[in-house]
Protein backbone atom coordinates (compact mmCIF):
# COMPACT_ATOMS: atom_id res chain seq x y z
CA UNK A 1 0.00 0.00 0.00
CA UNK A 2 2.71 2.49 1.00
CA UNK A 3 6.31 2.49 -0.16
CA UNK A 4 8.26 1.39 2.85
CA UNK A 5 11.66 0.18 3.91
CA UNK A 6 12.66 -1.84 6.99
CA UNK A 7 14.41 0.10 9.74
CA UNK A 8 16.36 -1.02 12.77
CA UNK A 9 13.45 -1.71 15.11
CA UNK A 10 11.68 -3.86 12.48
CA UNK A 11 8.94 -1.28 11.86
CA UNK A 12 8.35 0.03 8.36
CA UNK A 13 9.48 3.54 7.49
CA UNK A 14 7.03 5.34 5.24
CA UNK A 15 8.60 7.00 2.21
CA UNK A 16 7.17 8.72 -0.84
CA UNK A 17 9.55 8.86 -3.77
CA UNK A 18 7.83 11.75 -5.45
CA UNK A 19 8.83 14.54 -7.80
CA UNK A 20 8.60 18.23 -7.07
CA UNK A 21 4.98 19.37 -6.80
CA UNK A 22 3.74 22.51 -8.50
CA UNK A 23 0.56 24.48 -8.00
CA UNK A 24 -0.67 27.71 -9.55
CA UNK A 25 1.59 29.86 -7.33
CA UNK A 26 3.84 27.42 -5.48
CA UNK A 27 6.63 24.91 -5.95
CA UNK A 28 6.89 22.23 -3.27
CA UNK A 29 10.30 20.56 -3.18
CA UNK A 30 12.61 18.84 -0.70
CA UNK A 31 14.35 21.29 1.64
CA UNK A 32 18.05 21.86 0.95
CA UNK A 33 20.92 23.27 3.00
CA UNK A 34 20.61 26.60 1.17
CA UNK A 35 17.17 27.02 2.80
CA UNK A 36 18.60 27.09 6.32
CA UNK A 37 19.03 30.84 6.65
CA UNK A 38 15.52 31.65 5.42
CA UNK A 39 14.07 28.81 7.47
CA UNK A 40 15.72 30.09 10.65
CA UNK A 41 14.17 33.53 10.07
CA UNK A 42 10.61 32.55 9.16
CA UNK A 43 10.32 29.71 11.69
CA UNK A 44 11.46 31.91 14.56
CA UNK A 45 7.96 33.01 15.56
CA UNK A 46 6.23 31.83 18.70
CA UNK A 47 2.85 32.04 16.93
CA UNK A 48 4.04 29.35 14.51
CA UNK A 49 5.96 27.16 16.95
CA UNK A 50 3.02 26.93 19.34
CA UNK A 51 0.83 25.51 16.56
CA UNK A 52 3.26 22.68 15.78
CA UNK A 53 4.45 19.69 17.78
CA UNK A 54 8.15 19.58 16.92
CA UNK A 55 9.22 23.18 16.32
CA UNK A 56 11.24 24.76 19.13
CA UNK A 57 11.13 28.43 20.05
CA UNK A 58 13.32 30.33 19.64
CA UNK A 59 14.23 28.71 16.33
CA UNK A 60 17.92 29.15 15.57
CA UNK A 61 20.22 28.51 12.64
CA UNK A 62 21.38 25.26 14.23
CA UNK A 63 17.75 24.12 14.44
CA UNK A 64 17.28 24.83 10.74
CA UNK A 65 20.47 22.97 9.81
CA UNK A 66 19.59 20.00 12.03
CA UNK A 67 16.10 19.76 10.54
CA UNK A 68 17.37 19.91 6.96
CA UNK A 69 20.05 17.31 7.76
CA UNK A 70 17.40 14.98 9.21
CA UNK A 71 15.26 15.31 6.08
CA UNK A 72 18.23 14.92 3.72
CA UNK A 73 19.55 11.87 5.60
CA UNK A 74 16.14 10.17 5.60
CA UNK A 75 15.79 10.41 9.38
CA UNK A 76 12.31 11.93 9.08
CA UNK A 77 9.57 9.44 8.30
CA UNK A 78 7.32 10.54 5.47
CA UNK A 79 7.89 13.25 2.96
CA UNK A 80 8.70 16.85 3.85
CA UNK A 81 8.31 19.65 1.35
CA UNK A 82 9.71 23.16 1.38
CA UNK A 83 6.93 25.48 0.23
CA UNK A 84 8.35 28.09 -2.14
CA UNK A 85 6.88 30.82 -4.32
CA UNK A 86 6.85 29.78 -7.97
CA UNK A 87 7.79 33.22 -9.28
CA UNK A 88 10.76 33.86 -6.97
CA UNK A 89 11.73 30.51 -5.42
CA UNK A 90 11.52 32.15 -1.97
CA UNK A 91 10.92 29.77 0.94
CA UNK A 92 7.66 30.56 2.77
CA UNK A 93 7.01 27.44 4.88
CA UNK A 94 6.89 23.65 5.09
CA UNK A 95 4.33 20.92 4.47
CA UNK A 96 4.41 17.16 4.88
CA UNK A 97 2.76 13.80 4.40
CA UNK A 98 3.61 11.40 7.22
CA UNK A 99 2.30 8.13 8.61
CA UNK A 100 0.21 8.68 11.68
CA UNK A 101 -2.27 6.86 13.90
CA UNK A 102 -2.15 3.50 12.09
CA UNK A 103 -0.28 1.72 9.36
CA UNK A 104 -3.04 2.41 6.86
CA UNK A 105 -3.52 6.13 7.50
CA UNK A 106 -1.52 9.22 6.64
CA UNK A 107 -1.41 12.68 8.18
CA UNK A 108 -0.74 15.95 6.41
CA UNK A 109 0.71 19.02 8.07
CA UNK A 110 1.72 22.53 7.06
CA UNK A 111 2.90 25.86 8.37
CA UNK A 112 3.80 29.17 6.72
CA UNK A 113 5.81 32.20 7.76
CA UNK A 114 3.60 34.99 9.16
CA UNK A 115 4.28 37.28 6.17
CA UNK A 116 2.39 34.86 3.92
CA UNK A 117 -0.68 34.26 6.08
CA UNK A 118 -4.05 35.18 4.63
CA UNK A 119 -3.15 34.81 0.94
CA UNK A 120 -4.41 31.27 0.33
CA UNK A 121 -0.93 29.75 0.13
CA UNK A 122 -1.50 27.30 3.01
CA UNK A 123 -4.69 26.06 1.38
CA UNK A 124 -2.87 25.63 -1.93
CA UNK A 125 -0.03 23.68 -0.29
CA UNK A 126 -2.47 21.54 1.72
CA UNK A 127 -4.42 20.66 -1.42
CA UNK A 128 -1.19 19.57 -3.13
CA UNK A 129 -0.10 17.20 -0.36
CA UNK A 130 -3.60 15.79 0.20
CA UNK A 131 -3.83 15.06 -3.53
CA UNK A 132 -0.38 13.46 -3.38
CA UNK A 133 -1.34 11.27 -0.44
CA UNK A 134 -4.38 9.85 -2.21
CA UNK A 135 -2.93 9.65 -5.71
CA UNK A 136 0.32 7.82 -4.99
CA UNK A 137 -0.69 5.59 -2.07
CA UNK A 138 -3.55 3.23 -1.41
CA UNK A 139 -4.57 5.15 1.71
CA UNK A 140 -8.30 5.22 2.38
CA UNK A 141 -8.00 8.00 4.95
CA UNK A 142 -5.86 11.07 5.52
CA UNK A 143 -5.77 12.76 8.92
CA UNK A 144 -4.81 16.25 10.06
CA UNK A 145 -4.48 17.94 13.42
CA UNK A 146 -5.06 21.56 14.37
CA UNK A 147 -5.07 23.53 17.60
CA UNK A 148 -8.64 24.64 18.46
CA UNK A 149 -7.38 28.24 18.65
CA UNK A 150 -6.04 28.06 15.08
CA UNK A 151 -9.18 29.16 13.23
CA UNK A 152 -7.38 29.67 9.90
CA UNK A 153 -6.00 26.13 9.90
CA UNK A 154 -9.42 24.69 10.73
CA UNK A 155 -10.96 26.58 7.80
CA UNK A 156 -8.30 25.20 5.44
CA UNK A 157 -9.07 21.64 6.54
CA UNK A 158 -12.83 22.07 6.25
CA UNK A 159 -12.39 23.51 2.77
CA UNK A 160 -10.51 20.34 1.80
CA UNK A 161 -13.43 18.22 3.01
CA UNK A 162 -11.91 17.11 6.33
CA UNK A 163 -14.39 16.41 9.10
CA UNK A 164 -13.84 16.81 12.83
CA UNK A 165 -13.41 13.48 14.62
CA UNK A 166 -12.59 14.54 18.17
CA UNK A 167 -10.33 16.31 20.59
CA UNK A 168 -7.02 15.12 21.96
CA UNK A 169 -3.91 16.36 23.73
CA UNK A 170 -0.34 16.33 22.41
CA UNK A 171 3.05 17.37 23.74
CA UNK A 172 4.73 20.24 21.90
CA UNK A 173 8.24 21.64 22.17
CA UNK A 174 7.15 25.28 22.31
CA UNK A 175 3.90 25.18 24.29
CA UNK A 176 4.03 22.02 26.39
CA UNK A 177 0.91 19.84 26.48
CA UNK A 178 -1.91 21.37 24.45
CA UNK A 179 -5.41 20.59 23.21
CA UNK A 180 -5.75 19.62 19.55
CA UNK A 181 -8.62 18.80 17.23
CA UNK A 182 -8.29 15.80 14.94
CA UNK A 183 -9.76 15.74 11.44
CA UNK A 184 -10.27 12.99 8.87
CA UNK A 185 -10.70 12.96 5.09
CA UNK A 186 -11.76 9.74 3.37
CA UNK A 187 -10.84 8.84 -0.18
CA UNK A 188 -14.51 8.88 -1.19
CA UNK A 189 -15.00 12.39 0.25
CA UNK A 190 -11.82 13.55 -1.50
CA UNK A 191 -13.09 12.18 -4.81
CA UNK A 192 -16.48 13.84 -4.29
CA UNK A 193 -14.74 17.13 -3.50
CA UNK A 194 -12.61 16.84 -6.64
CA UNK A 195 -15.59 16.10 -8.86
CA UNK A 196 -17.55 19.08 -7.52
CA UNK A 197 -14.72 21.58 -8.14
Amino acid sequence: MFNSRPIADNTQAFSLHTPVLTTERLVLRPPVREDAEDLAVIANAREIAEMTRRMPHPYKMEDANAFIDQVTNGDVEGHIYAVTLADTGHLIGMTSVERRLSQDALEVGYWLGKKWWGHGYASEACTAVVDLAFRVTGADTVFATSRPINVASRQILLKQGFVFVGGDEVNTLAAGRVQVDRYRLTRSAWLDNKSSN
